[in-house]
C-alpha cells in the first residue's frame, strides 16, 4: 500500500519470561481486551472523570498487547495528563501522579480547542472495535495479509460538540514475511494511520 510505511522488526531468538500469564493479558486489537483496557481505566482514574483525550497504547510494535492508557484533561484552566503503565517483566503495574503538559500545550491555542469532555464510562468500545474492523478492511482491499496488530487508538472530544473523533495505527504483515538472519528472525510489516470523524467514517491518515 502506498500510504503504509514499512518496517524490519528484529527478534532476537532468545527465551523472554513474562510477569503476566496469558489469561492476563489485553489484547487491544479484540473486542474483550477493549472492553477490559476501559474497565482498567474506569479502575484508575474513576467512571465519571471527564477528559478530552483518551489514548491506549501497546507495549511495543507489531504487538497489541495493551502497554499504557493515557488520559488527558482541562482543570482550573490547564490542561494535565495521567498515565496508567500495565504489567512488564521487570515492573509492576502502575498509576502514575497527575503531571502537568508542557508549557508549550499551556497556550490559549491549546486550551482553547481541549475543551470537550466525556466521561471514561460513556467510551464507545463497540465503536471502537467496529472502526478498527473498517481499518483491516481497507487493508484487505489493497494486500493480503498474515496478521494485524493495534499499536495505539486514540479518541478525542470535540470542543464545541463533544462528539467524537478518532485516530489509530495497524501494524500488519503479508504472508512468508519472515527471514532468518544469523541468531535473528527478522519480519517486515508495515504500519499504516486511519482517522475517523465523528460519523466513523474512517480514512487512510495521509
Amino acid at each position: 500500500m502506498k500510504n503504509a510505511l514499512k518496517i524490519s522488526f528484529i527478534l532476537i531468538t532468545l527465551l523472554i519470561t513474562s510477569c503476566s500469564s496469558d489469561k492476563d493479558t489485553i489484547k487491544i486489537s479484540t473486542l474483550e481486551g477493549l472492553q477490559a483496557a476501559k474497565q482498567l481505566a474506569i479502575t484508575n482514574f474513576g467512571a465519571d472523570f471527564e477528559v478530552y483525550d483518551f489514548e491506549l497504547y501497546s507495549k511495543g510494535d507489531l504487538d497489541s498487547d495493551l502497554g499504557r492508557i493515557t488520559i488527558k484533561y482541562l482543570k482550573d484552566g490547564k490542561l494535565y495528563q495521567r498515565v496508567y503503565n500495565t504489567t512488564t517483566t521487570n515492573n509492576k503495574a502502575s498509576l502514575d501522579d497527575e503531571k502537568l503538559l508542557s508549557d508549550a500545550f499551556q497556550k490559549s491555542f491549546f486550551v482553547k480547542n481541549s475543551q470537550g469532555k466525556i466521561k471514561i464510562s460513556d467510551i464507545d468500545i463497540d465503536t471502537m472495535f467496529a472502526n478498527i474492523n473498517k481499518g483491516v478492511v481497507i487493508i484487505k482491499k489493497e494486500m493480503e495479509i498474515d496478521n494485524y496488530q493495534v499499536r495505539k487508538y486514540k479518541i478525542k472530544a470535540d470542543t464545541k460538540t463533544n462528539k467524537i473523533s478518532s485516530d489509530f495505527e495497524i501494524h500488519f504483515t503479508e504472508p512468508n514475511n519472515e527471514t532468518i538472519e544469523g541468531r535473528n528472525i527478522v519480519t517486515n510489516f508495515y504500519e499504516l494511520e486511519f482517522k475517523g470523524d465523528e460519523n466513523n467514517n474512517i480514512t487512510v491518515d495521509n
